[in-house]
């Protein structure tokens, strides 16, 4: 492992806009301190959250626990009872589910039920951000309960009664995206994350390291290239949207758009795959396995601008110790593999993608970006509101094909289609775009 993924670790909750970020900006710093690099902080405003050591006490022994962001402080009495049981006034305990972003499902339920706090259990321990909204937008959605991830053996406490005590703080105050750059001309852009949960392994700190590799090998080289390390990409604005990652990266590419993102995420384990625009796949065919658009990666805002971007990820191969301590350690040969294969992707010539909007009974625009996002975006969408699904679709083709079989369709970021009733969501959808709502 590299010096600067391994300095990445030794953060434990890398969180944006506290006192060990700015530690760790300052290492950055230091490594992007040569001739012929700009170096800028660029400012954003965030909510600080830091779990300060929260446990659960039952029969008098006491087990450490992982409070979920971003959880209000506290101390909670009553019987740990299932989630569909007489749950008022206790806490609902029920098994952290496999996909962890349904986290927030169950805490919407317990809430409802009337649970003064949630605990899931399971091994590995998990952190992920909760809220109180059942899609992913830009609204305030702060979760209506505590919620903290247990180890296995409070499953078996069951009936029991249990103290939970939440024992985190939070603070609105500062990060910093770090932009660095050796030509002021329009250049690609190699991007990661640097914040991370728990040790923060591959997610993100051997991303850190491929992309700072990346960047200064083609620096050496004389090519016009740029860095973005975002910060926040966990989460999130004060007001805790729901759509709470991906944060710092939002803030930059409002104010600036390089022609070509190239994002490291989730690198040194597992074998990578390419998430790239549907209209860039021939260019990166070759280089690695090709997939379609994530929204999980910093990616995610140029996507849905329907801007050129690839992110390179093993996301799927570290699923089973994704956000948990088991995300301990990375591969050299894995980052560097990322890092060139980074490189090669800079030196791309994306061609602009060609959409005829008419077709779907829509009115042209004249920037081509702009049109294909019309087509071409983010849906989130319901069978039922235990789970929700994240999809990069042909929005025209699936809501004509698929819509009738769901419960509940979303803009990722924006408006509801339907709920209940989604056999019009097409129709409603052609009339956002019409309006130029979408």
């Amino acid at each position: 492992m590299g010096d600067l993924a391994r300095k990445c670790m030794e953060y434990r909750d890398l969180a944006a806009g506290s006192p060990e970020e700015r530690d760790f900006l300052g290492f950055i710093a230091s490594i992007l301190d040569i001739p012929n690099i700009w170096l800028h902080f660029s400012p954003v405003e965030v909510l600080y959250w830091r779990d300060r050591g929260s446990s659960i006490e039952v029969d008098g022994k006491r087990y450490q626990i992982l409070a979920m962001p971003y959880s209000r402080p506290g101390t909670y009495e009553g019987r740990l009872v299932e989630l569909d049981g007489d749950v008022e006034g206790n806490i609902a305990l029920a098994p952290f589910p496999q996909d962890v972003n349904d986290a927030k499902y169950l805490l919407i339920k317990a809430a409802r039920r009337g649970a003064s706090a949630l605990v899931l259990y399971g091994d590995p321990l998990r952190r992920i951000v909760v809220t109180d909204e059942f899609g992913f937008k830009y609204d305030a959605a702060p979760p209506p309960i505590s919620a903290a991830s247990a180890p296995s053996e409070i499953g078996r406490a069951l009936g029991k009664r249990a103290s939970l005590d939440i024992d985190v703080e939070a603070k609105t105050a500062f990060s910093y995206n770090v932009i660095a750059m050796n030509s002021f001309e329009d250049t690609p852009m190699i991007s990661a994350h640097y914040d991370h949960w728990l040790a923060g392994a591959a997610d993100n700190c051997g991303g850190v390291e491929a992309a700072i590799m990346a960047f200064l090998e083609l620096v050496a080289e004389d090519y016009p290239i740029a860095l973005g390390l975002f910060t926040a990409e966990e989460g999130v604005g004060p007001h805790v949207p729901s759509l709470y990652w991906a944060w710092g990266s939002l803030a930059y590419f409002s104010r600036w758009r390089p022609k070509l993102l190239i994002n490291l995420d989730v690198i040194g384990r597992g074998s990578p795959k390419a998430y790239v625009m549907p209209y860039m796949e021939e260019t990166v065919r070759g280089l690695l396995p090709v997939d379609r658009p994530h929204a999980d990666f910093d990616s995610l805002h140029y996507e849905t601008a329907g801007l050129p971007a690839v992110t390179i990820s093993s996301l799927e191969d570290i699923w089973n110790v994704y956000h948990s301590p088991l995300d301990d350690d990375v591969d050299d040969a894995a980052v560097g593999f990322a890092a060139e294969i980074a490189k090669r992707l800079a030196r791309v010539e994306s061609k602009p993608p060609r959409i005829d909007l008419l077709q779907y009974g829509v009115r042209a625009r004249p920037d081509p970006y702009d049109a294909w996002s019309v087509a071409y975006n983010y849906l989130v969408v319901f069978k039922d509101f235990n789970h929700s699904d994240i999809i990069y679709v042909n929005v025209f083709d699936f809501l004509r094909r698929e819509a009738a079989n769901y419960a509940r369709i979303d803009l990722l970021g924006g408006p509801t289609l339907c709920v209940g009733d989604c056999d019009r969501a097409l129709d409603v959808y052609r009339e956002l775009a019409s309006l130029k709502l979408t």
